[in-house]
């Protein structure tokens, strides 16, 4: 990418930070050209001295390092648009050293404080997204040689800043102080080539920055990292001017982030009270050593102290509170997140021995609490299905049900093709998609092949979503056990149905009225029809001990033996060919 930098005069751009990459000797034959700050676009507005606003369109052609930061695992079935590239927060700080750097030429990034990230930048949908960066000097000190530059990025036209900090300029380093002991034992080892290939890290080769051995200690945490080079980060700008180092930055997130899950949690950075550089950054190569310290855990929040060397015995750069959101999710949605193709999200619900040719998959909503919804949507839908999900943002309960039924017969097909092709993997989820026929009943589609997709069925009820799949048609319901009056069982049963269920008292009578409306639901749903707002014209001929149904469709003669199963508060109806040979 050219520099855009038009409206500042030649020779203020500072060159600064990465120094090594500055200095390269540019190819034979070729013109030296002087190092563009990857992250100053458009000025907008400037006065020297005082502030400068600029603006940045990210792409996801032009700022290939995106590739490498997404939280959605489907890049092998979706456009990256699709899979949430997100800027991580160590280079939005150097989207904010970029520009503070604007207004103190000659000056040096030394480093940041009151660091303040409060929304996620990501590249979504359209691929593209427009920031705009202003910085306002807070103050100067010539005696000192040193300033501090307010800066705020805006995201998307957001009227709220995604970042803001200050960024501390000066003539020259301050002496770094001596490196910090360490503790000699009681720590974990874990390999880093083991959490970035089995996705405990999601972070991409360009972000690869741990190296070697991790070793996590009850409040501590420490490992070595690889100065990694910058040469591919942006199309067409194979040395860009850097004035800190995104990468080598979010790896010390990575190394806490290895600690926190070893904990039960899941972080996000969220800001750091000061950054202090000593030094420009290592050469790339470089194998430096950091240490992580965690000073406080107090409600969601995590905050750590950081130090890195500079790979010759001395101290590079320190960190103080830097501060992180905690998740509590679930393992199992953990393990889904980071590999769909070898994890399920739901649990298999055992179903009678008659059933023994369906898949059977529930999820509650608890298993995915706490979790934002969009990007779960993004982890397990269809690119086609995406529409549908948003259009019921209106309603939430509603659209949280669709999305856990989605879930469920997902889970329940992948199941169910994993056995009938003996594939050692999972389809992933978002590689097909599920809409419904004219009669509303749900079917698969965009179905990768080369078996047949399977028929299935969904329900969903207070909180719960199950689903079944199968090589022939079969109908489930699932439905709280509560108390029923009257109007409600005339509403949906015929007299002979009372009459069946008049032996019956309290919770029992409860119970087997919640069997009658499941049966009925699940044979409407095996017929291709649904009840049709017509439930007395399912009606059951008999209620067997074992808590099964005989019902017939007075419209079509059809009769079927429903089987149902008790778990917990929920009664459970299926009904497939297998139980009616």
């Amino acid at each position: 990418m050219a520099h855009r930098n038009h409206h500042l005069a030649p020779g203020t751009m500072p060159v600064i930070g990465r120094m090594f990459e500055a200095a390269a000797a540019p190819a034979p034959g070729a013109r030296a050209a002087p190092p563009a700050l990857p992250f100053v676009g458009d000025v907008l507005d400037c006065i020297e001295g005082e502030r400068i606003t600029v603006t940045r369109r990210l792409t996801l052609g032009q700022d290939l390092f995106l590739a490498d930061h997404n939280f959605v695992h489907a890049t092998s079935v979706k456009a990256l648009a699709d899979c949430f590239p997100v800027v991580p927060m160590t280079a939005s700080l150097e989207m904010l050293a970029e520009t503070a750097a604007c207004l103190a030429p000659g000056y040096g990034l030394t480093g940041f404080e009151a660091v303040v990230a409060r929304r996620w930048i990501a590249v979504v949908d359209s691929g593209e997204l427009a920031l705009r960066i202003e910085a306002t000097v807070a103050s100067t000190d010539a005696a000192q040689a040193c300033a501090r530059i307010a800066v705020r990025l805006f995201a998307g036209g957001q009227p709220v800043p995604a970042i803001e900090a200050t960024v501390l300029l000066g003539a020259g380093y301050d002496a770094a102080p001596p490196a910090q002991t360490r503790p000699a034992h009681g720590a974990q080892t874990l390999d880093a080539a083991r959490l970035y290939s089995e996705r405990r890290l999601f972070h991409g080769p360009r972000f690869q920055g741990l190296q070697g051995a991790v070793e996590l200690g009850p409040l501590h945490a420490c490992a070595t990292l690889r100065v990694l080079p910058a040469h591919d980060w942006f199309a067409g700008q194979p040395q860009p001017q850097l004035l800190c180092d995104p990468a080598l930055l979010d790896a010390v997130g990575q190394l806490l982030g290895a600690w926190a899950m070893q904990q039960g949690s899941i972080i996000f950075p969220i800001g750091l009270d000061r950054l202090d550089l000593f030094g420009a950054t290592p050469a790339h190569g470089t194998l430096v050593p950091v240490y992580v310290s965690v000073v406080g855990r107090q409600l969601n929040t995590l905050s750590a102290d950081v130090e890195v060397g500079d790979g010759a015995g001395g101290v590079w750069l320190r960190i103080s509170g830097w501060k992180c959101w905690q998740f509590a999710w679930a393992p199992q949605l953990v393990d889904f997140q980071r590999d769909p193709a070898q994890f399920l999200l739901s649990d298999a619900q055992a179903l009678p021995a008659p059933l023994a040719g369906l898949v059977c998959q529930r999820v509650s909503a608890q298993r995915v609490a706490r979790f934002d919804r969009a990007l779960l949507a993004r982890n397990c839908l269809h690119a086609s299905e995406m529409a549908e999900f948003h259009a019921k943002a209106a309603w939430p309960q509603r659209q949280l049900e669709w999305l856990l039924g989605r879930i469920a017969a997902k889970d329940a097909a992948r199941a169910w093709h994993a056995g009938a092709a003996g594939a050692g993997r999972f389809l992933h989820p978002a590689g097909f998609a599920i809409d419904h026929d004219d009669a509303g009943q749900p079917r698969i589609t965009c179905w990768p092949g080369p078996l047949a997709p399977p028929c299935i069925s969904i329900a969903h009820s207070a909180g719960q979503a199950i689903a079944v799949a199968g090589a022939a048609p079969a109908g489930i319901d699932i439905e709280p056990v509560v108390a029923r009056d009257d109007a409600f069982l005339a509403s949906f049963s015929s007299a002979q149905e009372r009459r069946l269920l008049a032996p019956w008292r309290g919770a029992e009578r409860d119970a087997w009225i919640t069997r009658l409306w499941c049966a009925k639901e699940a044979l409407g749903k095996r017929l291709g029809s649904g009840v049709a707002g017509a439930p007395q014209l399912f009606e059951a001929q008999a209620l067997a001990p074992d808590g099964s149904l005989h019902l017939c469709h007075r419209p079509s003669g059809c009769e079927a033996h429903i089987l149902t199963l008790r778990d917990g508060e929920f009664v459970i109806a299926v009904d497939s060919p297998d139980a009616n040979p």
